[in-house]
C-alpha cells in the first residue's frame, strides 16, 4: 500500500505571532490543509501531533496535544503526540505514513505548532532567557551542557570537527550557503528572513561559536504546518495529483559526542537517507532527485550534509557551493525554499512544513521557488538531537 500527501496547510513564518496561541496556529493549518484537500473533519481518522519536546516547556503545558485536539474540530479521534526535537516533524510524518499503513486509518491529519516567544521579558521586551534554557533541555546534561552552554555551539561542534578532519569547508564556502539561502527566500513569501547577503556581510556578522557566525544561524520563530496523508485508493479518490511517500529511513546513533570514530560526520544522516533510497529504490540521488530540502540549523551542517546525503564525499561538501550544484539553478538544488535560514525554524512544525515545501514543488505550484521537476522525485531530510545524533529522510514522488 502507497501513502499519498492530499492537502498542504502552511502559514508565514514570524518571529512572533504576539495575537495568536499554539492552538490558533494549529488551527489555522488544519483548516488550510483540508481546504487544500476539499475535504471535512468528519473525513479525517486520526491525528499525529508534531511538538517537540521544547514546546511543552514553552508553552507551559504538559500534554498540549490533548488541548489542542478539541479546539481544532479533531474531538473523539484517536491522536499520537510524537516528540523528537529538530526532527519531530519528519517523525510525525512518519508515524503518519505507519498509521495508515497499518490498516488503523485511512485519511490522517499531521499538525504541528511551534510557539516559544511568549517567553517574554516586558521589562526589557526582549524574549526571555528562558526560551534558551528550554532549549537546552534538550541537549545532553551529563557532556553538553556543562560545556557549550549555546544550542548553536552543540552542531557547531561538530561542524569544526569536520573541518578539521577533513580540511573543510571554509568559513568563506559556509558563507556561500548563507547567501544562496537567504537569497532563495526572497521569493518564498512564508519566508522570514530574505535578504541579499555578500560574503563579507557574513564573515563580519557577530560570531556566536567557533566557526560559527549570525547569519550562519538559522532563527527562531513561530509557525505551523499541516498535511493530510491518505491510503492509496482514498489519495486517489480525493485528489487527481497526490504526491507519494515512496521512502522513509529514521536513525538514532550514538549521542555522546565525543565519539571520536564519528567525529565531524552525521553519521544518522547518512543511515536514514541510505534506508529511504532503499525503500524507494534510489542509487543515484545526485540523478534521481530534482531537488533536497535539508536541514540548514546551521550553513556548515548543510555542507556536511552534501557528503552523507549521497552527493559527494566527505569534506566535499564546499566544492559543490563553490562550483554551483546545490543553486536554484544548478544540478541539484538545495533548500530552494530558502530553508531554516532563510524560512525560520522551530521545533515540531519545521520538518511539516519543510515536507509540505516540497510536495508544492513536485505539484510545481511552489511560486517563485519552484525548480525544474523532471524526475518527479524530492527528499526533506531533518537532523537533531545531542551531537547530531537523530536522523529521519523522506523520499515523495509525483508518480
Amino acid at each position: 500500500m502507497r501513502v499519498g500527501i492530499v492537502g498542504v496547510g502552511l502559514i508565514p513564518w514570524r518571529v512572533r505571532y504576539p495575537d495568536k496561541t499554539y492552538a490558533e496556529l494549529a488551527l489555522d493549518v488544519t483548516a488550510a490543509a483540508l481546504r487544500d484537500a476539499g475535504i471535512g473533519r468528519e473525513d479525517v481518522d486520526h491525528v499525529v501531533w508534531g511538538l517537540s519536546d521544547l514546546m511543552v516547556a514553552w508553552v507551559r503545558q504538559c500534554c498540549p496535544s490533548t488541548t489542542m485536539q478539541d479546539y481544532i474540530g479533531m474531538a473523539g479521534k484517536s491522536s499520537v503526540h510524537v516528540s523528537a526535537g529538530a526532527v519531530t516533524g519528519a517523525m510525525a510524518v512518519r508515524q503518519g505514513m505507519i498509521e495508515i499503513m497499518s490498516g488503523m486509518s485511512e485519511v490522517t491529519l499531521v499538525v504541528g505548532s511551534g510557539k516559544g516567544m511568549d517567553l517574554w521579558d516586558p521589562v526589557t521586551q526582549k524574549r526571555s532567557a528562558a526560551f534558551l534554557k528550554a532549549i537546552m533541555l534538550d541537549l545532553d546534561t551529563n557532556w553538553e551542557v556543562p560545556v557549550e552552554p549555546l544550542a548553536a555551539a552543540n552542531f557547531g561542534f561538530v561542524v569544526q570537527a569536520h573541518m578539521d578532519r577533513f580540511g573543510g569547508p571554509t568559513e568563506e564556502q559556509m558563507a556561500k550557503v548563507s547567501i544562496k539561502n537567504h537569497g532563495n527566500a526572497l521569493a518564498n513569501p512564508l519566508a522570514q528572513s530574505g535578504m541579499k547577503l555578500s560574503i563579507d556581510d557574513v564573515m563580519n556578522s557577530r560570531r556566536v561559536a567557533g566557526p560559527i557566525k549570525m547569519f550562519d544561524c538559522c532563527l527562531y520563530s513561530e509557525g505551523a504546518a499541516a498535511l493530510i496523508l491518505a491510503s492509496e485508493d482514498r489519495a486517489k479518490e480525493i485528489c487527481k495529483n497526490p504526491i507519494w511517500i515512496d521512502g522513509v529511513g529514521a536513525s538514532n546513533e550514538r549521542s555522546y559526542m565525543p565519539d571520536f570514530a564519528n567525529l565531524g560526520r552525521m553519521v544518522c544522516q547518512q543511515q536514514s537517507a541510505q534506508r529511504a533510497y532503499k525503500m524507494a529504490g534510489i542509487r543515484d540521488p545526485r540523478k534521481e532527485l530534482d531537488l533536497i530540502e535539508t536541514h540548514d540549523l546551521l550553513t556548515g551542517v548543510e555542507l556536511i550534509s552534501y557528503a552523507e546525503l549521497g552527493l559527494c564525499e566527505p569534506g566535499g561538501g564546499g566544492r559543490l557551493i563553490d562550483e554551483g550544484v546545490t543553486e536554484k539553478t544548478g544540478e541539484i538544488p538545495v533548500n530552494p525554499s530558502g530553508g531554516m535560514i532563510g524560512c525560520g525554524h522551530v521545533a515540531g512544525c519545521s520538518g511539516i512544513s519543510r515536507v509540505g515545501e516540497v510536495v508544492q514543488q513536485l505539484r510545481g505550484q511552489a511560486g517563485g521557488t519552484q525548480v525544474p521537476i523532471n524526475e518527479g522525485r524530492a527528499i526533506f531530510s531533518a537532523i537533531g538531537g545531542p551531537g547530531i545524533s537523530q536522523s529521519c529522510t523522506i523520499v515523495l514522488g509525483a508518480q
